[in-house]
């Protein structure tokens, strides 16, 4: 009986240490931010996930889709360091550099997958407050 209980308390013991690894994993964790994080990063992440470049009424259901009004994109095409610029014939919309290294950094932060896990329920909602946390 001696060894059964030996046996089962070093089962135990292996089954703790898995679960705590397990725990520890990146996959497991669950990462925050702000809606407004969120929704300034999304947009950008879905013309990522586009090879970089969509058309502007793309622009516009991607803003709408993340609770923004199509006119408040016009900022991702301003300022120092613009995320997105118009193609030389005007039909399309690009990454820029800066707008790709934008997604990048946020899916290093958040993981690759994190506008899958993202609450679309809440960051559509044009009601939600940008300063809202969300965890996912």
């Amino acid at each position: 009986m001696q060894n059964v209980i030996e046996e089962l308390k070093r089962i135990q013991a292996a089954v703790t240490n898995l679960i705590e690894v397990l725990e520890s994993s990146p996959e497991n964790k669950t990462v925050s931010a702000t809606v407004g994080e969120i929704r300034s990063v999304a947009i950008l992440e879905e013309i990522y996930r586009c090879s970089g470049s969509v058309t502007p009424e793309q622009i516009s259901e991607f803003a709408v889709k993340y609770g923004k009004t199509p006119s408040s994109c016009a900022g991702y095409y301003s300022g120092k360091k613009p995320s997105l610029k118009a193609s030389d014939d005007r039909k399309r919309r690009l990454l820029t550099k800066q707008g790709e290294e934008t997604v990048l950094a946020a899916r290093h932060r958040w993981g690759d997958d994190w506008l899958d896990r993202i609450p679309q329920s809440i960051i559509a909602n044009d009601a939600t407050s940008y300063k809202m946390v969300i965890d996912f």
